[in-house]
């Protein structure tokens, strides 16, 4: 048996956070969520998540700047990037900090699982080699 995914939601949306609990709780994931950027680098410290999704715009603080904190706290967490803005800047900002990717609302439920699973898998193998 495997061990089950923990994903912590970064979202003030509730209606997204529920959409995106609907795809990952039947798929054996354990979901977290934080309403704003505070409450997830406090969530990152005591949970533990496997991977974060990520909403960009929020506030007080943006996604880009909790993605900032966050690679401060473990560079190695997967950050994918989930917002409505089709944005290619954000996209490069983003990914020059250091989110593994970036989905677009409404999200595809296979690509958001398959991009969480490639996610993690790519963590757990950097974990081992940084171990080893």
């Amino acid at each position: 048996m495997t061990t089950p995914i923990r994903v912590l939601i970064v979202e003030d949306d509730a209606d997204s956070v529920e959409i995106l609990r609907a795809f990952l709780r039947p798929l054996g994931h354990e979901v977290d969520r934080a309403t704003h950027g505070a409450d997830a680098l406090m969530a990152i410290r005591l949970v533990r998540p496997d991977v974060v999704l990520l909403d960009i715009r929020m506030r007080p603080m943006s996604g880009v700047e909790v993605l900032k904190r966050i690679r401060v706290i473990d560079p190695n967490l997967p950050v994918i990037m989930v917002t409505a803005a089709d944005d290619p800047e954000l996209v490069a900002e983003t990914r020059e900090i250091g989110a593994y990717g970036y989905l677009v609302k409404p999200v595809d439920p296979e690509r958001l699982n398959r991009m969480i699973a490639d996610a993690v898998a790519g963590s757990h193998r950097l974990d081992r080699s940084l171990t080893e």
